[in-house]
Parts: structure tokens; sequence; C-alpha cells
């Protein structure tokens, strides 16, 4: 399976974010450590993605409005290239904060007509 996009988010194609995002998995432990300090934890599930400090950069208000629709159901599917295998994953996450600095308005109405950068990061809903 080839991905459309460097990522999907229900359903939607996003344009490839800004250099220096972050792409993080993280491995949960259910305990500490002992008396002599050593790790007694196991592990716990599958590892957790997150998709972070995504920013796009010059994008038109039509563009940022369907990335914002696309996670308006809050827990939705994202499709990426899991970079361990190089293959596509597609797992539940939920966005962070949605930001956007706005670049130009039209004088006329005062609608947006381009924003500067729009920026937000995904999380792993952690579901099976």
């Amino acid at each position: 399976m080839a991905l459309s996009a460097f990522l999907n988010v229900n359903g939607y194609d996003f344009p490839c974010p800004r250099y220096g995002f972050t792409y993080t998995i993280s491995t949960t432990v259910n305990a500490g450590r002992n008396a002599n300090n050593a790790v007694i934890g196991q592990r716990v599930g599958r590892d957790l993605y997150k998709l972070d400090s995504m920013e796009w950069v010059g994008l038109k208000p039509e563009t940022w409005q369907m990335m914002l629709r696309a996670v308006e159901p809050f827990y939705v599917p994202v499709t990426f290239e899991d970079y361990r295998t190089g293959n596509p994953v597609t797992i539940y996450m939920y966005p962070g904060d949605r930001t956007a600095k706005p670049l130009f308005a039209n004088p006329n109405n005062h609608k947006i007509i381009m924003y500067e950068n729009c920026a937000f990061n995904l999380i792993d809903a952690g579901w099976e």
C-alpha cells in the first residue's frame, strides 16, 4: 500500500509539514524501580506515536479549514509512514492545540487570505 500524501487524516491528504517536526515513538512501562534501583516494570501495550510540532507555512484559508475539519471528530484515523519499517500505518489519534498566524487579510472584508504558519500535533489514542 502506497501513501497518497505524507499524512492522511480522517480521509484528507495533508501537505507535508515544514522541516523540523518531531516524530516520537514512546514505550510505556507499568512500574518503577526496586530497592537496588533496577527497573522491575513490564512493557504495557504497544508503542505509542506522536507527530509533534507539525507546522505548515503559507497555507490558504481553504487548506487550513480542510485540515481543521479533518480533526473535528477529535479521535480520527491517521495514516503515515512508520519510520521503523518504511510502511504505512493507520492508527487513531487526537489533535493537540491548533494554532494559526494570519499573514494577509482582505482589507475590504477582513477575511484572511493567507496564513504565515499553522500548527498542531497528533497524539496516539493508544487503541489497538
